[in-house]
């Protein structure tokens, strides 16, 4: 493709209004999104690197209409993209993806949404911004996964999620297609996210720093400012994906299957790769029940990429274990559940945790790279032994088992928090998101 097609492409989709073509099961899942979203938000306001950002916006003396999930207060739109998108990521709870590696709703939804209250748009406008800009950070990713993850080891979901969210900003606020192709020039200036910032707090804020120069970067071109107007059309894909990208692979990812109907939600507010440990130990020990101190070792067998990531044997803070399959499985087998109230450094120096961590080892097993699940394997001081095998992704989803899991996270999460009745408000209100006339009149909810 030469000149400035590929570019050209994806700006005319991004800003396109695609809701007249949506199905039922497109706005269901859309929904859900959202919902499972402002729950994962709602578990990160009061984590320090949200409280940080929050004390740092209120020294500027940010001000503006859009609201700060869960806060009670609002802000000037790029700063409640930058907040509430790291608030969405701040304890892991958020989605994921089928067989990507990375988050889109945490750069996408908290852009789309402020985009939607600081343009006035409706209900309609934020689906239509929402689904496409999922679709930009698919597309792209079409081009550029694994090697950019794996190689290059950057956070995709900051570095390909600031792209999605611009298109999903874009699409609200009525950027034209040259507007949308500068708009994407100065996201690659901008994008950011490194993987060896996972189990601190710069690792949500990379999701927050997405949506929030994603929807600065829409803002400004609207304005008419410039970027690099062909920058899928150099050599930038090529750079950050360290090798020759095919280009013609992401316009028909571009305009194939809707990439929101390949998230996953997430069971535990951790680091996915974790997921199959946790399973693995809670089904052994419910099939042969044993006391922690009669377990001799555990071996486990997760995806090799899931030890680069989390591989951390020897945690010391609640945060770092959210990174690490030894210490979320010696949660389950201590406590007998991992929850949100999990992860505090109180827990991770546990005594039984302290005993079960030197027993742990970490072997690789490609047989499990595509459903990113796993293998253990327990052994007891008596002689015996117990296997147990989970494959998590890469199979189609049951949109009433997803809705009924989310509803139950949701109110496991926002009952408490947000009261009952005003829970059931805003759960209301997300049901009927398309229909919503003006986007501020919901926010305000939140």
């Amino acid at each position: 493709m030469n000149g400035n097609k590929v570019t050209m492409e994806l700006a005319k989709y991004s800003i396109a209004d695609h809701a007249d073509s949506y199905t039922e099961k497109d706005i269901r899942m859309t929904k859900l999104s959202y919902i499972d979203w402002i729950a994962a938000a709602q578990t990160g306001v009061g984590e320090d690197c949200v409280r940080l950002l929050l004390e740092l916006s209120e020294e500027e003396h940010t001000s503006g209409e859009c609201r700060l999930i869960g806060m009670g207060k609002k802000t000037s739109a790029i700063n409640a993209a930058l907040i509430n998108g790291t608030a969405s990521h701040a304890i892991d709870f958020d989605d994921i993806h089928d067989f990507l590696s990375l988050h889109l709703c945490s750069p996408v939804l908290p852009a789309a949404l402020t985009a939607a209250e600081y343009g006035r748009a409706d209900g309609r406008a934020l689906v239509n911004g929402t689904v496409n800009g999922m679709q930009v950070m698919v597309a792209l990713s079409a081009g550029i996964m694994p090697e950019h993850y794996n190689t290059g080891r950057w956070h995709a979901t900051g570095t390909i999620g600031i792209f999605g969210a611009a298109a999903a900003a874009g699409a609200i606020l009525g950027l034209t297609p040259g507007q949308m192709c500068n708009a994407f020039g100065i996201c690659a200036g901008l994008c950011s996210g490194i993987q060896l910032n996972f189990g601190t707090m710069a690792k949500p804020m990379a999701a927050g720093m997405a949506a929030k120069n994603g929807l600065m970067a829409a803002i400004l071109a609207k304005r008419g400012f410039t970027g690099k107007a062909g920058i899928f059309d150099t050599d930038f894909l090529d750079n950050i994906a360290t090798k020759s990208v095919d280009k013609e692979a992401i316009i028909k990812r571009l305009y194939g299957s809707l990439g929101i109907h390949e998230l996953r939600f997430k069971r535990y507010p951790c680091g996915a790769p974790t997921h199959s440990g946790i399973i693995n130990c809670r089904k052994i020990l419910k099939d042969h029940p044993h006391k922690v101190e009669e377990i001799e070792k555990i071996v486990f067998e997760p995806y090799p990429r899931a030890i680069r990531l989390v591989g951390n044997k020897n945690p010391r803070t609640g945060l770092e274990g959210k990174f690490s399959i030894s210490f979320t499985a010696a949660a389950q087998i201590v406590f007998g559940e991992v929850t949100i109230e999990t992860f505090t450094d109180e827990k991770v120096n546990h005594p039984q945790v302290q005993y079960l961590l030197p027993r742990m080892e970490l072997v690789p097993c490609d047989e499990f790279t595509p459903s990113r699940g796993g293998r253990a394997t327990m052994y007891f001081k008596d002689g015996s032994s117990y296997t147990n095998t989970t494959y998590l992704l890469g199979h189609d989803l049951d949109l009433d088992e997803a809705e009924a899991d989310v509803s139950g996270k949701y109110a496991e999460i926002m009952n408490p928090r947000a009261g009952k009745e005003q829970a059931e408000r805003i759960y209301a209100a997300l049901m009927r998101l398309d229909e919503i006339g003006q986007i501020l009149e919901f926010s305000t909810l939140l």
